[in-house]
């Protein structure tokens, strides 16, 4: 179960490394229509310092990516296996302008940038985030207003694991309890489950949602166990120096095992629902 920690603090080193730059401040925030509130204009954009998080009626989608100026826009560009996404964002009188690049684009042509082809989508920016997406996505708006992605994009330093350990601990004292490891686990499976689905064109909404809520009932579970492999001071919380243990040269392990860690990562929506029935049978005994 300690490579299970391991996992979700690797994570965002091997995904972060690529990262040059953080998004543009102008755009970083929660966008939607006119009125602000999703359960009227069903769709909402929120850009954070290294990544976004999009949801309309249909679909919802996550990434990590990288912003790029081109031509007087920002492209936020970001590859998974063999899907490509590409946004160009612009500011226009207040408004956020998103454009896409025509069907068959080859990559490289950006002519399409002065002379539209495609229907841009036009975003509203909102004083505070709508509370419908706040509920669902709390841990992962939190995350991608920390600074954590851009601290993570060089595992040779410190500062990756010592960010990270701080947005997980939420009440500052410097130990994780089983709550803040249990919401960083849920970050964990959302992000994974998230990802996934942009590879997988079978996944829907619903079914997005629907794997995350069979995951989460047993995510404490999860956490009793990483407790009790831990936990060696008997405190019923985790220190920096407990989950760094045995490991002095932590981000290097991480480097060299990329490939196999992100693929154990992906994985891990599949690895909890084939053991439901037997977390849920452990869960039984307490």
């Amino acid at each position: 179960m300690k490579l299970i920690a391991l996992a979700f603090f690797s994570f965002f080193a091997v995904n972060s490394i690529a990262f040059a730059d953080q998004i543009p401040l102008k755009y970083q925030g929660y966008w939607s229509g006119k009125s602000c509130k999703f359960s009227i204009e069903q769709y909402a954009l929120f850009v954070g310092t290294n990544g976004y998080i999009y949801e309309d009626d249909t679909q919802v989608e996550f990434n990590f990516v990288f912003p790029k100026n081109i031509e007087n826009w920002t492209a936020f560009q970001t590859s998974a296996n063999k899907s490509q996404f590409n946004y160009f964002y612009q500011i226009d009188k207040g408004q956020l302008v998103e454009r896409y690049p025509p069907e068959n684009w080859d990559g490289s042509d950006y002519s399409f940038l002065k002379n539209q082809q495609t229907q841009d989508t036009i975003y509203y920016k909102c004083e505070s985030n709508d509370p419908l997406i706040e509920s669902k996505y709390g841990e992962l708006l939190s995350l991608l207003n920390s600074s954590v992605v851009q601290s993570c994009r060089n595992p040779e330093q410190d500062k990756c694991l010592q960010d990270l350990f701080k947005f997980l601990d939420v009440n500052k004292d410097k130990r994780l309890h089983r709550a803040e490891l249990n919401r960083g686990l849920r970050s964990l499976s959302l992000v994974s489950v998230l990802l996934g689905q942009n590879t997988n064109d079978d996944f829907d909404k619903a079914t997005t949602f629907g794997v995350y809520f069979a995951i989460v009932p047993f995510l404490p579970l999860i956490t009793n166990s990483l407790m009790a492999n831990i936990d060696y001071d008997g405190s019923n919380s985790l220190s920096i120096n407990e989950i760094s243990q045995d490991r002095n040269d932590l981000f290097s392990a991480i480097q060299s095992a990329k490939d196999g860690v992100i693929e154990d990562i992906r994985s891990l929506p599949d690895i909890l629902q084939n053991f439901a029935p037997l977390l849920q049978g452990l869960g039984n005994f307490n």
